[in-house]
C-alpha cells in the first residue's frame, strides 16, 4: 500500500493561478504607471489573503521566490518593510489550516537537526560578537526566513501535488515578473537601460528569482502534455534569460548556465535524446545571442569586464575573501560571532556562505555547513536513483536538485546565509521528498 497522496489525481488549480496571476500583473502595471498605487497594494493584499488561505503552498512561493514582486507591488505604499513579516503570517494561517485538514506527517532527522543547529549557532554567536544588533537582525532574519521556509515545507511530507504546485506558482510569479518586466521595457525604452531590474530593486535579487522561475519552468514543461501550455512555457524561457542578461548579474547568471548544463546532460541525460539537448542548448545560445544584440553594450562590457581585472564590484568581493580568510585564520576556533564580519570589513557579510560561516563561527560554522550540503547532496543523489519512484517525483527531485545546484552555487558571491534562503528552500523539497519515500517504505 502507498501513501493516498502519491495516487491522487492532480487537483485543477491552474485556472485559479492564471486568475492570480492575471489580476497581480494587471495591479503592478497599475502600480509601475504611478497610477492608483494605493489600490494596486490594496489588490495585493485582498489577493495574498484569499490565495493563501485557500492554496497553502502559495505562502512559502511567496517567501521563496515572490518577496521581490510583492516589494515592487507595494513600493508606492511605503511599507515594504511589512513586506516578509506579513507574508510569514499569511504563510502560517494557510498552513495551519491545511494541517488541521490533512494531518501533520512530519519526520525530523540529520538534515532538519543541522538547520536547527545553525540557529542556534548564530544566537549563541551574538554573545561574543562585536556587533551585537547586527548579529541579532542576521539571526532573526535566518529563523524567519531560512528556517520557517525549511520546516514550513516538510509540512507536505507525503503530498507530492502540494511540493508539484510550489514549483508551479514558483513558474507563474516568473511569468509575472517577466511581463511586467517587459511592459516596464517597452514604457522606458532599451536604450535607457545600463543593468536592468524594476524600480527599487535589487538586480542580483532579480536574476536570482527569474533563474528559479525557468528551472520550475523546465519542471512544468516535463510534466505538460498540452502543447498550447508547453508553447507558452517554452515562449517565457528566451524573455527571462533576456532579462537575467540585461540584469548584468554575473552570478546569478553563471550559477544558472552550470545549473542548466548540469540539468540537461546529467539529470535529464535518460531522458533526452542528442536532438532534445542539442534543441535546448541552440535555444540558450541563441537567446543569449539575442540578447547580446539588442541590449545596450555597457551590460556585455560588464560582463566580460568581470575577467578584466578592473572590475570594482569584482575587486571589493575578493578583498572580502580575503578578510573573511584572515578572520578565520586569526579566530580559528569560534570566529568572530554573527554578524562580526561587518566590523572588520566595508562589508558587511563576505559573499560567500563559507568563509561566512568560517570567519564569524570558525571550524565548527565551516565544518556544519559543509556536512549540511554533502549530505543533502546524497539524500539528492539516492532519490535520483531510485527505480521505484513514479514519473512526477522523479520530475520533482531532479527539480529540486537542480534548485539546489542553482542556490548553492549562487551562495559563492553573494548574499549573507539569511539571504541564501533558497537554498534552504532546495534542500527541504530534497528533505520532504526523501521522508516521502521513507514513509511509503515503511507502510509496505
Amino acid at each position: 500500500m502507498e501513501l493516498s497522496y502519491l495516487n491522487e489525481p492532480l487537483p485543477k488549480i491552474d485556472k485559479r493561478l492564471f486568475f492570480l496571476v492575471l489580476l497581480v500583473t494587471l495591479g503592478a502595471t497599475f502600480a509601475l504607471y504611478e497610477f492608483p498605487v494605493y489600490f494596486a497594494g490594496l489588490i495585493a493584499v485582498i489577493l495574498f489573503l484569499a490565495g493563501v488561505y485557500n492554496l497553502p503552498e502559495l505562502g512559502i512561493a511567496v517567501l521563496v521566490n515572490g518577496l521581490f514582486l510583492v516589494g515592487f507591488f507595494w513600493r508606492g505604499l511605503q511599507i515594504t518593510y511589512l513586506v516578509t513579516p506579513l507574508a510569514v503570517v499569511l504563510c502560517t494561517v494557510g498552513l495551519t489550516h491545511y494541517v488541521l485538514n490533512h494531518g501533520l506527517k512530519w519526520r525530523f532527522g540529520v538534515l532538519p537537526g543541522i538547520v536547527l543547529l545553525i540557529g542556534v549557532m548564530l544566537f549563541m554567536g551574538i554573545l561574543y560578537s562585536p556587533l551585537p544588533s547586527q548579529g541579532l537582525v542576521k539571526a532573526g532574519r535566518y529563523l524567519s526566513m531560512n528556517l520557517y521556509i525549511f520546516f514550513a515545507t516538510m509540512l507536505f511530507i507525503g503530498d507530492l501535488n502540494k511540493l508539484k504546485n510550489l514549483l508551479k506558482v514558483i513558474a507563474f510569479s516568473g511569468f509575472v515578473l517577466a511581463t511586467i518586466s517587459a511592459i516596464y521595457i517597452g514604457f522606458v525604452g532599451i536604450e535607457t537601460i545600463s543593468r536592468f531590474t524594476l524600480p527599487g530593486q535589487n538586480p542580483i535579487w532579480f536574476s536570482r528569482t527569474l533563474g528559479m522561475s525557468l528551472l520550475a519552468t523546465l519542471f512544468l514543461l516535463e510534466l505538460s502534455k498540452k502543447r498550447v501550455e508547453r508553447f507558452i512555457y517554452l515562449s517565457f524561457i528566451p524573455i527571462m534569460l533576456f532579462l537575467i542578461y540585461t540584469a548584468a548579474s554575473r552570478g546569478p547568471a553563471l550559477a544558472l548556465l552550470i545549473t542548466l548544463f548540469f540539468y540537461f546532460f546529467f539529470l535529464q541525460r535518460k531522458r533526452f535524446g542528442f536532438f532534445k539537448k542539442a534543441l535546448f542548448v541552440l535555444l540558450i545560445l541563441v537567446s543569449l545571442r539575442l540578447s547580446a544584440v539588442i541590449a545596450p553594450e555597457g551590460i556585455w562590457n560588464r560582463m566580460v569586464n568581470l575577467f578584466s581585472g578592473f572590475d570594482l564590484t569584482t575587486f571589493y568581493r575578493l578583498r572580502a575573501f580575503e578578510a573573511a580568510k584572515n578572520l578565520f585564520l586569526e579566530n580559528p576556533l569560534k570566529g568572530v560571532g554573527t554578524g562580526g564580519f561587518g566590523h572588520f570589513n566595508v562589508l558587511s557579510y563576505p559573499h560567500n556562505i563559507f568563509l561566512e560561516l568560517a570567519s564569524e563561527f570558525g571550524v565548527l560554522g565551516v565544518l556544519v555547513v559543509i556536512i549540511l550540503f554533502v549530505y543533502a547532496a546524497y539524500l539528492g543523489i539516492k532519490l535520483l536513483k531510485n527505480q521505484n519512484a513514479s514519473a512526477l517525483e522523479l520530475n520533482l527531485s531532479k527539480t529540486f536538485f537542480a534548485l539546489f545546484i542553482f542556490s548553492l552555487v549562487n551562495s559563492q558571491f553573494s548574499g549573507a546565509i539569511y539571504g541564501n534562503y533558497e537554498l534552504w528552500f532546495a534542500m527541504a523539497g530534497i528533505w520532504t521528498l526523501y521522508s516521502t519515500r521513507y514513509l511509503v517504505s515503511q507502510i509496505r
